[in-house]
């Protein structure tokens, strides 16, 4: 810091207690490095008057969100059958850089076999050192192991990478360029804990064995788990601390161990796009103006105003972050790092990921490269449209958007049944320009911004053909609470407990897609290939086999009518249907399809769908 004084002897409190900061004066000017503490730091100057007199200056307020400590780092390299991971590239952490003093080394316990030293000891517990030496495993699968250093001081940091086993032998992974080995058969559920009562994780812990039952894998935490405005769900005022909401920290944490134990990955609704008005930040700057060191943390426009995410959805009280100022990237990155290795998570939603995209183009590159870093595993979900190649650049996944925020790629699609499958095709592909390589899609129904509920606006019989869709898809569906039971309400009203009772008989349903998408290797894949049909209300694609599963054909109808539709055959749709005898995955049922020269039919009744693979039942 920097400042003036008419007065000798400058001297420095922080908080009310004198610091023993060395300070610099040269005529009337005095600067001072000073070492700030988690929380509030007010930092007051006091010099001598040549009456003996002690003068005070105004006090500055720092709010420090970030704690000091070291930076684990490891690097992955193999020699022959050994896989060797060193440690020496972690570093201290500023402000101090106080030297590191302890490596310990873990293996994670999801991993598809034991691990073994090079001396031949089970790798049990922690083992020692800056660097290890493993052998590689009898078993292909992928391998976490993290690392865990400590400075002089006692500060930790917690650091994971993973390596492969690919025919016996190993190969390093890089962890930045890949995505979760689980993702192909993801399967995410948002859990939204005012629903089951009040209690927060409590009540999304007791909750836990039937989200098991239903088979899904991956929770999205609704609302944010970050501190926020006080009644607000996108109003953030502490990217480090926990809402009450979602409190306390050791039921949160237990909430999240449980999970684990039960196979779930979980994932926090993270928002770093804007803060509230009531952040320190904001009105620390609001109060001074230029002078505040935290001017510059807000994205202002030509005129010097601060920038609202309410220009693009009309509400008020959003003020963007400025992603040009290294402190304000350096906060996010933190904190995103926080709440992996201080609560456990698995990864992020992120909220308006395209508004930080188009400000700061680079920072989620760099971001991905730091928390991959730090866990492998991490899912990064961008709230932002998979036909944006470049989101691709810093998350694994995006949501099925048009270029639109906020509008799904087939709205009003449903709106018109009878032509409903003529219409998804562009939806579906994002013909004409289609989708980049490297694009993941979440298909989903519902969220937190859709209202009414799908349910609600087009009724049980066509959700079910619409969710039979998007789970049969290439991507990773996403079902928002008491979907899989037709539940009604508005995310966004006061939420109060709701009845689980399936009133719309969609729960078997949903169990079984769960079920397909999960295990039928097909459907992991990214492969579709949309069928010429001739209904309009119908719709046809064929997941061609993947990973041995068999070739999956899907045939839906969206319309009131029965139609008896015909579909055009393609060398795959031939080798898939052979004689025309197929199961149907829903039922059980054999079907057999009419064969004619280049074309098949099969009379589909009004909202009904198959999902069939070669064979009998």
């Amino acid at each position: 810091m920097i400042g003036r004084a008419q007065c000798s002897g400058v001297a420095l409190q922080v908080n009310g207690k004198a610091s023993d900061a060395h300070v610099q004066s040269e005529a009337s000017t005095f600067r001072s490095m000073v070492s700030l503490s988690p929380g509030p730091n007010i930092v007051v100057a006091t010099c001598t008057g040549s009456n003996g007199s002690i003068h005070a200056s105004a006090p500055v307020q720092w709010n420090e969100r970030l704690r000091p400590g070291p930076h684990a780092a490891i690097s992955v390299t193999t020699r022959g059958t050994i896989v060797v991971l060193n440690g020496s590239h972690s570093r201290p952490g500023p402000p101090d850089h106080a030297p590191i003093v302890q490596y310990a080394w873990h293996r994670f316990e999801r991993a598809p076999a034991a691990l073994t030293l090079a001396s031949g000891r089970p790798l049990t517990g922690s083992v020692a050192g800056p660097r290890l030496e493993l052998r590689a495993p009898a078993r292909d699968g992928e391998y976490d192991v993290s690392l865990t250093v400590r400075d002089v001081d006692g500060r930790r940091s917690t650091s994971s990478t993973v390596f492969a086993v690919r025919g016996g032998m190993p190969v390093a992974v890089d962890p930045v360029h890949s995505r979760p080995p689980w993702l192909g058969s993801a399967v995410i559920y948002a859990p939204v804990p005012q629903l089951w009562g009040n209690g927060g994780p409590r009540s999304v812990e007791r909750h836990l064995p039937y989200l098991h039952r239903l088979g899904v894998n991956v929770l999205w935490l609704w609302p944010p788990a970050e501190r926020r405005a006080l009644g607000e769900d996108y109003r953030i005022t502490d990217y480090f601390s926990l809402d009450p909401s979602w409190g306390p920290p050791q039921a949160f944490r237990a909430m999240v161990a449980r999970a684990h134990a039960l196979g779930m990955h979980v994932l926090i609704d993270f928002v770093p796009n804007h803060t509230s008005t009531q952040d320190p930040y904001y009105l620390d700057q609001k109060r001074y103006g230029t002078a505040s060191h935290y001017y510059d943390f807000y994205d202002r426009n030509a005129h010097g105003q601060i920038t609202q995410y309410s220009q693009i959805f009309g509400t008020t009280g959003l003020p963007n972050l400025n992603y040009g100022d290294p402190e304000v990237r350096r906060m996010i990155v933190q904190a995103s790092l926080h709440w992996i290795r201080d609560y456990g998570i698995d990864g992020f939603r992120v909220d308006a990921a395209w508004g930080v995209q188009r400000r700061r183009p680079t920072f989620w590159a760099h971001w991905r490269t730091v928390l991959k870093q730090a866990d492998p595993d991490t899912l990064l979900l961008a709230e932002a449209s998979a036909t944006t190649a470049a989101i691709f650049h810093g998350f694994d996944l995006a949501y099925d958007w048009t270029n639109h925020p906020g509008q799904w790629a087939w709205t009003s699609v449903f709106d018109f049944p009878k032509e409903s499958g003529a219409l998804l095709t562009p939806a579906i592909t994002n013909a004409p320009q289609g989708y980049a390589p490297d694009a993941r899609i979440m298909r989903f129904l519902n969220n937190n911004d859709t209202n009414p509920r799908f349910v609600d606006q087009y009724g049980q019989a066509l959700t079910r053909v619409a969710a039979t869709l998007q789970f049969t898809l290439p991507g990773v569906p996403e079902v928002f609470a008491g979907d899989e039971i037709g539940a009604s309400y508005d995310p966004y009203s006061n939420l109060t407990p709701i009845s689980w009772r399936d009133r719309s008989h969609l729960l078997p349903l949903y169990r079984r897609l769960i079920w397909l998408k999960r295990h039928l290797p097909t459907l992991r894949s990214q492969r579709v290939d949309v069928l010429k049909v001739n209904a309009d209300s119908a719709f046809a694609y064929l997941r061609p086999a993947f990973d041995g599963g068999p070739p999956v054909l899907v045939i839906l109808n969206f319309g009131r009518q029965d139609p008896h539709v015909v579909i055009t055959r393609t060398a795959a749709v031939s080798s898939a249907v052979g004689a025309g005898t197929m199961r149907d995955l829903l039922t059980n049922r054999s079907i057999h399809l009419s064969l004619s020269g280049g074309s098949m039919s099969e009379a589909m009744p009004a909202h009904s769908m198959l999902v069939l693979v070669p064979g009998t039942a």
